[in-house]
């Protein structure tokens, strides 16, 4: 096992650094994604969440980037060839993730939707459902032979709202969370509402789709910001992982085998 490992979970609308001391995560910082933010820059960050969790760089042997936003994954593997002298490993469909992607291309896969994969096979096993609530809201699913067997991708619950906002001139943006009742008193609570019970409403009728596929008694796990929000609201998810993105990176890595930095 390696002592540090350093890992990258590269979003669309938020980037998450991970530090993995002997397989225990001891530092999780998220940041707002940027692309102007230089491998500088980016490495300023890292550098200064280190020494806030007491760690220093010096000491990673190993980087695993899972990013969807190609033209930061290059800045993030700059910045550790620059600093760390050595490459990290990219997250895609074309390594050894542990799983088969039966996908016409599985590097369609995104390396995001992969790490949750990986995570859930080895922490719950199948069948399982996978449901990250981000900028885009996934669902992955797992058979009931441990078998990764495809997903769904919807759109996600900021994502509706900011398009709801942007095309209605009259509409303001609303808070993400569930108002007191259904029915709106005033142009925000009825948005609140509406993105709301809507984004509720469509899961738990996906979940009751994809169970005919996957059974009856999948396990639903859930990750992802607004995974809480929904979870107070639902009886459908049994588990939330916060960190399963960054546990499934660290999984992946550590089954590549990578060597050490020297």
């Amino acid at each position: 096992m390696y002592r540090m490992i350093l890992v990258f979970d590269i979003g669309n609308t938020h980037t998450v650094v991970g530090v993995f001391q002997k397989g225990k995560l001891v530092l999780n910082r998220r940041l707002a994604t940027s692309l102007q933010r230089t491998e500088d820059e980016l490495w300023v960050l890292v550098k200064a969440y280190c020494e806030l969790g007491n760690l220093s760089t010096a000491a990673i042997q190993g980087v695993i980037i899972a990013s969807v936003v190609p033209s930061l994954t290059d800045i993030a593997f700059r910045a550790v060839e620059k600093y760390l002298a050595f490459k990290p490993v990219v997250v895609s469909g074309s390594l050894d993730v542990g799983f088969t992607i039966p996908y016409d291309d599985p590097s369609q896969l995104g390396a995001d939707r992969i790490c949750a994969v990986a995570a859930a096979l080895k922490k719950f096993g199948g069948p399982a459902i996978v449901v990250d609530f981000g900028t885009a809201t996934t669902y992955d699913i797992i058979s009931n032979k441990g078998e990764y067997i495809g997903g769904v991708i919807a759109p996600g619950i900021m994502t509706a709202a900011g398009n709801l906002v942007e095309k209605t001139a009259l509409l303001s943006k609303a808070s993400f969370q569930f108002p007191t009742q259904v029915i709106g008193k005033n142009t925000r609570e009825a948005i609140q509402s509406g993105v709301m019970y809507y984004a509720l409403d469509g899961f738990e009728g996906m979940i009751r789709r994809l169970r005919r596929v996957a059974g009856k008694y999948a396990t639903v796990i859930a990750t992802g910001g607004l995974a809480p929000f929904i979870t107070e609201m639902t009886n459908e998810i049994k588990y939330i992982e916060p960190n399963l993105v960054l546990e499934g990176a660290r999984i992946i890595f550590e089954k590549l085998g990578k060597k050490s930095k020297k």
